[in-house]
């Protein structure tokens, strides 16, 4: 296969995909890191460095990216992310799962969060909620993956520090958003009428048509999908 070089290339293979994850997990799976040359990465240019690609896809809402294929980064394109939100969105509300136990304080509190503001980096996320990296930062961190692989919040891009002139520095770190403030319409209208098993057998079928030499019970369980 081709090796992707620019990111219209990779916006394109997503596109005929439906997905792919950002780095190897599964032999035979498609990752953009097996897909593009080593020496590309983390030059900074948008438009040949992989790195840069997935915080401007998810910018420009071209690919759904994040923590959404089975707790592993990847992406995700329009025409498959209505699959995907059937697939691993709980159905009850966010309120019912805390009242029946199904969620910790953490996430509950994160969840209300991404409820009132957009666009937070794991540094205001931590500032909000009272906890600093050693101190509680771990529990955010896993509750931060979490709302994302259950599809309740995204990366939404991507931007840089400030030191306290306001001047930017170091690589630029995801911001996220709420799903229903960030997601087009036109991506969750497809799947509409399918049930959570169907949506997943769907995108099962999908990921061994795009795999080679991959059991289904070892994608299934890749995937999250058991």
């Amino acid at each position: 296969m081709t090796q992707l070089l620019r990111y219209k290339d990779f916006i394109a293979r997503v596109d005929d995909f439906g997905f792919m994850v950002l780095s190897n997990i599964l032999p035979g799976f498609p990752s953009l890191s097996e897909e593009t040359p080593k020496g590309n990465w983390h030059t900074g240019d948008p438009d040949t460095d992989p790195w840069c690609w997935k915080d401007k896809a998810a910018e420009e809402k071209r690919l759904a990216f994040g923590c959404i294929i089975g707790g592993h980064k990847g992406f995700v394109s329009g025409h498959m992310y209505s699959l995907f939100y059937t697939a691993f969105h709980p159905k009850e509300h966010m309120e019912e799962r805390r009242t029946s136990g199904q969620v910790n304080q953490t996430v509950w509190h994160l969840w209300q969060l991404f409820e009132e503001k957009a666009l937070l980096n794991t540094s205001d996320i931590r500032q909000e909620m009272g906890v600093t990296l050693k101190k509680g930062g771990s529990k955010v961190d896993r509750a931060i993956q979490e709302l994302q692989q259950q599809y309740y919040i995204t990366v939404a891009g991507s931007r840089r520090k400030t030191d306290k002139y306001g001047q930017p520095y170091g690589w630029p770190a995801n911001v996220y958003d709420n799903v229903e403030r960030w997601v087009p319409l036109e991506w969750m209208k497809p799947a509409s009428g399918l049930n959570p098993e169907e949506a997943r057998k769907k995108i099962l079928d999908r990921g061994i048509a795009i795999s080679k030499n991959i059991s289904c019970n070892e994608l299934a369980k890749t995937l999250g999908i058991e």
